[in-house]
């Protein structure tokens, strides 16, 4: 129950208004994608520091106890522990010593000298995975923000619209009142009528489906934003997206784009590992020095020094081939998806540029079109009030007033939404870009 009493609480608190700067920043900072690519950063810088600590010395402590009668293990036991006697030479001790029990207990100190490039290769790859995740952390960034700002851009669209519809059925209600009295004075025809009701209710029908598109837009921004989706600021005019030339657009694509920054990277660790199969049958080197302690049981025992360096190397490895081969095609395959993200990214740059250069181009016959929708309602009211012309042109002028109104509002979000999605396209769209947009916003309260 209370549980139940605090979601009701939670939904009758009343949202706050919040600009689209403000709604972006509170995206970012609760972002799952962000805090993922943040801890996959931190992994790599702890495999940087592993394979850096990886060359420094390290301490082993081993103990073991055992208990044989085996007569190698019994004889064996008394020189380890220094305590061979003449008796022991008797050769039916030799043959049938009985039980008997030994503890060993060594510490060695050891570091590798050389590791066949094992621990240079494994600084590298993660190097590049860092940067790999610093990358791709960005992109996670870049597309929090495109998608919030695609949501607070629609809500903005829906919410003039709804008002326009408000507008534009409240005066149509008025006409189909008026025509009804006219109607019963035999001075407005039946089927004009009931054509002018249906064009109503068809308004209300068309308010009602974007009232419901509203409401799932806020529900996507409130999820993105992590509670109660705030209250949309400014309103959508006309406005002239800044746009470079398609030469300067691919340039910035090519450099600056997330994910083919993150495919050279991945190509170069492809490269770092191509390299480590070819010197896989390096050898390896390590120094070492340890103290051994072999005891009767728990009784103390004799110690001994060691010191030395080891070796090992592999002599013929049948799968050195196939391994060479299938790193030098992994990072053939790298290249190639580099390449191919490439010719990706030109045609997603030019395409949302071409796109964009005709929203441009449409608007000003839009507003055009919506203008002189507009004068038509405002010259066939007074005629219908004349009786010189129909109730049902009047709804019909209402009607086209509503759908050029949701044309120019599609098209003013569609210049901005466009504008977010091709700067994204480059791997530009950062928090200013979004700071230009909600001045855009501003601008045109």
């Amino acid at each position: 129950m209370k549980i139940f009493s605090l979601f009701l609480l939670l939904n009758a608190t009343p949202a706050t208004a919040m600009d689209l700067t403000a709604a972006v920043d509170a995206a970012v900072s609760r972002s799952p994608a962000a805090a993922e690519a943040k801890a996959r950063r931190t992994q790599a810088e702890a495999a940087g520091r592993e394979a850096y600590w990886s060359r420094w010395p390290r301490l082993n402590a081993r103990v073991s106890a055992m208990r044989s009668d085996d007569p190698l293990f019994a004889f064996g036991e008394l020189m380890q522990q220094r305590r061979v006697t003449a008796p022991d030479f008797n050769p039916d001790t030799l043959n049938r010593p009985g039980y008997r029990t030994a503890t060993h207990g060594s510490l060695e100190l050891g570091m590798p000298l050389f590791t066949g490039f094992e621990l240079t290769r494994a600084s590298k790859l993660a190097s590049l995975d860092e940067d790999e995740a610093e990358v791709m952390g960005g992109a996670a960034t870049q597309s929090v923000r495109l998608r919030t700002t695609d949501a607070y851009l629609r809500d903005i669209k829906t919410r003039m619209f709804i008002d326009e519809l408000d507008t534009r059925i409240a005066s149509a209600r008025n006409a189909v009142e008026s025509a009804e009295r006219l109607k019963k004075q035999g001075l407005v025809l039946g089927s004009d009528h009931q054509a002018a009701l249906a064009l109503l209710s068809g308004l209300k029908a068309w308010r009602s489906r974007a009232a419901a598109e509203r409401e799932a837009t806020r529900a996507e921004l409130g999820v993105l934003l992590g509670g109660p989706a705030p209250e949309t600021t400014g309103t959508l005019r006309d406005w002239q997206p800044p746009l470079e030339d398609d030469a300067a657009l691919v340039a910035a694509a090519l450099s600056s784009r997330p994910d083919l920054r993150a495919a050279g990277l991945r190509t170069r660790a492809a490269g770092v590992r191509r390299e480590g199969a070819r010197q896989s049958l390096l050898p390896s080197v390590d120094a070492f020095a340890a103290v051994n302690n072999a005891a009767n049981g728990l009784n103390s025992g004799a110690a001994s020094r060691l010191v030395g360096v080891r070796a090992s190397m592999l002599f013929g490895d049948p799968a050195y081939a196939s391994r060479r081969a299938r790193a030098k095609a992994d990072e053939a395959a790298s290249a190639a998806a580099g390449t191919g993200a490439e010719d990706a990214a030109r045609g997603e740059v030019l395409a949302r540029a071409a796109g964009l250069r005709g929203l441009n181009a449409v608007l000003p016959d839009l507003r055009e079109a919506l203008a002189r929708a507009r004068d038509s309602l405002e010259q066939v009211r007074p005629l219908y009030r004349e009786g010189r012309q129909s109730v049902l042109d009047v709804l019909r002028a209402e009607e086209a007033v509503a759908r050029l109104e949701e044309a120019c509002l599609e098209t003013i979000y569609r210049q901005r939404a466009d504008w977010a999605s091709l700067l994204a396209a480059q791997g530009r769209f950062d928090a200013a870009a979004v700071d230009a947009l909600s001045r855009s916003l501003e601008k045109s309260r």
